[in-house]
């Protein structure tokens, strides 16, 4: 390998490691805030994973922190951010920018694919680990697998060279109950999903050990699956769709609850509406919703042109191989 090639890689892990150390040196500021305020939260993503997975600040870049929180705990959480010099952003969701800029936190207070029940499960079963000088909750080894495969494959539609690495990484370093992931994927409706997800991975490294027995009790068993598989499989690549997910999250909603999602997504909370649009939700509330529904029905039908195109493409180069 040529001597500049190898110059531009240590400079690039350089400059990876130095963003992360000051993002993550800020987020341990917070980490403490948040500790003597007695506000639990557990670490997600990338901001967990570097530590936990890869070991090295440099090999893993960090956009920004996020935060499983409980909702309960929001008021709180907004108080002490803005007292301590954070911004709120317009987002879908709760988040926060450093004044600095350096450090963005983004906050949930669920999952998607979670209810009440099994939102609690998970925060038993979180475990406590060090990270510098504080001490956080990570999800259990088999929440974490279920987690990624569903952002990845589910909430964006698009498995990026990140997914290949964190499941991989995952799957070698940390015990899984495979068993257990399987009959959770089939409660949260994610079997499928997560049969695209591992099978992509599979493929892309067969030296994952991911088990065969894994891998077939996923596998579509009925014409509503096998539907489900082509899409994904057609659908979720590398490739990215824009919007995609939108349409993946209402199409693995359970039997019954597809109609209550689209309600909840044109009729949404004032909390999300707050997040989303600011104090124009506010101030200007019937303009905002109309604005809305505007822009869903334009992004739904670019969606829509976008889906068929692929599916379209997809079947035409099956055809001609």
């Amino acid at each position: 390998m040529p001597s500049s090639t190898l110059d531009d890689l240590a400079d690039a892990y350089t400059q990876v490691s130095l963003i992360n150390k000051r993002l993550l040196d800020e987020y341990e500021l917070v980490g403490l805030a948040f500790q003597q305020q007695g506000i639990e939260c557990i670490l997600l993503k990338g901001a967990d994973l570097l530590s936990r997975l890869y070991g090295v600040r440099g090999t893993r870049p960090l956009s920004d922190v996020d935060l499983l929180v409980h909702e309960q705990d929001l008021p709180a959480i907004h108080r002490l951010l803005i007292e301590i010099g954070f911004a709120q952003q317009i987002d879908g969701n709760p988040a926060y920018c450093s004044s600095h800029c350096t450090l963005s936190l983004d906050l949930v207070s669920n999952l998607w694919y979670l209810d009440e029940e099994g939102l609690a499960a998970l925060w038993e079963r979180a475990r406590t680990r060090p990270l510098g000088k504080l001490t956080i909750k990570q999800l259990a080894s088999d929440d974490l697998l279920l987690y990624l495969t569903a952002y990845a494959v589910v909430h964006r539609g698009q498995l990026g060279p990140s997914f290949f690495t964190d499941l991989r990484l995952l799957i070698e370093k940390e015990p899984l109950h495979w068993p257990t992931i399987v009959e959770e994927a089939r409660r949260r409706h994610l079997k499928i999903p997560l049969y695209h997800g591992l099978r992509q991975l599979a493929w892309s490294n067969p030296s994952t050990g991911i088990p065969a027995t894994a891998i077939r009790e996923l596998a579509p068993s009925t014409m509503i699956e096998q539907t489900l598989e082509i899409l994904f499989r057609r659908l979720v690549t590398t490739q990215p769709l824009p919007e995609l997910g939108h349409f993946l999250l209402w199409i693995t909603q359970p039997p019954g609850h597809r109609l209550a999602w689209l309600r909840r997504t044109l009729f949404p909370s004032s909390l999300f509406l707050a997040c989303r649009y600011g104090c124009e939700s506010v101030t200007r509330p019937r303009h905002t919703k109309i604005a809305r529904w505007w822009h869903l029905a334009r992004a739904a039908n670019i969606l829509i042109t976008r889906m068929l195109i692929r599916l379209v493409f997809e079947r035409t180069a099956r055809t001609s191989l």
